[in-house]
């Protein structure tokens, strides 16, 4: 006999999945997996075909739930449940259109996300699931909350939990409503300190013990440190992260620009795509950057890897932020970090140890920051020391993933 709690059955609800760009939740999902648990993956939107290239990516395809495969299966969902539970759906209603507070567009994805809700909680319902954890804290934490909303209709007792990354979750509050997410949810996972100070700021401190802080991991075994290597002949830059406009590629543009100016030659690779892709174009054209500047678009992990191994500083130029995975994959490599000094990231990159930080949209404290770092070897080699150290102690994946299966595995108990 063992008094071991059983392991879990979740519900994960995200946007996407699989998706290149959000290579992280896979890894978290194979190590709830490892640890024994069932994940059941549920996504909003159908993947792109760039994101189905591998065998792997194919296989997570097959296994998730995808909610707006079809409207006539939500709509079929809600409605089930509105008939067998007309109040209960009634006051449900009233709580998503308080929530909008009066923005018709925002009443509209309200209903969308019920609709999504009630079609996650027939779901659970037939495969038998009582907790749901969502990725990120706006429309996958809705349809959570949502669904175990619609299931505690019921006799049988659901809950649910999520986390929260950063910006995107924060940006703006009167469409996440955090405040009213943390209040239903059993425990609200944050990646950073800070990330854990801005929900407080949301939230009454009789709430605060909710906020557990889990650190995003990588899988070390997948980026070992290389080996020492000389500095390129022309230093080489990279930066990776989706073209918007928080992530401030444009700063890095410039910066490039005024070191070319101060005749520090430099080459710069941007791995990543999005809306801003067509602004930095013509950046780089109307600056007469194109012979030193590469756009490679999004990219798999294994060839972001190479890129990496092949640079000399990573540069992270954002406005607003979380706490990248990108940084901790070029400190578990050996590249060394210059980052804007905003949000998490301090809590990994500490000036003059870890890595350099610079004010957010200062071209000229990041193009010094740079230039300090490709004169300074000895400089540079204690910071890929002292990060790749940092980096095993907070960011190990496996060890950080035992947090949230405890957390996870604790709250599937209580309903189970």
């Amino acid at each position: 006999m063992t008094n071991e709690p059983p392991s879990p059955t979740v519900a994960y609800v995200m946007t996407h999945y699989p998706r290149v760009a959000l290579s992280f939740l896979s890894g978290e999902i194979d190590e709830m997996e490892l640890r024994g648990a069932t994940i059941a993956p549920f996504a909003m939107n159908l993947p792109d075909q760039a994101d189905l290239l591998s065998e792997d990516a194919r296989t997570r395809y097959a296994k998730t739930h995808y909610l707006k495969r079809s409207w006539g299966d939500l709509l079929g969902a809600f409605s089930s449940a509105a008939l067998r539970h007309p109040l209960a759906m009634a006051k449900l209603i009233g709580t998503a259109v308080k929530s909008a507070r009066g923005d018709l567009p925002l009443t509209a994805r309200r209903f969308s996300h019920l609709l999504q809700g009630a079609a996650v909680a027939r779901e659970c319902q037939r495969r038998n699931i009582h907790h749901l954890h969502a990725q990120f804290g706006q429309a996958p934490a809705t349809i959570a909350w949502f669904a175990a909303e619609i299931m505690n209709f019921g006799e049988r007792r659901a809950n649910w939990s999520f986390t929260i990354h950063g910006f995107q979750d924060f940006v703006d509050e009167t469409i996440a409503r955090l405040d009213l997410k943390a209040a239903s949810a059993s425990f609200v996972v944050c990646v950073s300190d800070f990330t854990r100070s801005q929900l407080y700021r949301l939230l009454h401190p009789s709430l605060w013990n909710r906020a557990r802080v889990v650190r995003c991991g990588i899988d070390l075994s997948r980026f070992r440190q290389r080996p020492a290597r000389p500095q390129s002949a022309v230093p080489r830059l990279i930066s990776v992260g989706r073209l918007s406009t928080e992530k401030g590629q444009v700063v890095l543009l410039r910066a490039c620009k005024l070191l070319a100016d101060r005749s520090t030659k430099v080459h710069l690779t941007l791995i990543g795509s999005g809306p801003l892709e067509g602004l930095i174009r013509s950046e780089i054209a109307n600056e007469g950057m194109a012979d030193y500047v590469e756009l490679t678009g999004e990219l798999p992990p294994g060839q972001v890897r190479e890129r990496l191994e092949a640079s000399d500083v990573f540069c992270l130029t954002s406005f607003a932020e979380g706490l990248p995975i990108s940084i901790m994959e070029a400190m578990a490599v050996g590249v060394p970090v210059v980052a804007s000094s905003i949000a998490g990231i301090p809590e990994l990159v500490v000036n003059g140890e870890t890595g350099l930080t610079v004010p957010a949209g200062n071209v000229e404290a990041l193009a010094d920051a740079i230039e300090k770092l490709l004169s300074a070897p000895n400089l540079r080699d204690s910071i890929i020391a002292a990060a790749r150290k940092r980096v095993e102690q907070q960011h190990e994946r496996h060890r950080n993933c035992d947090a949230m299966f405890e957390l996870l595995t604790n709250r599937a108990e209580v309903v189970a």
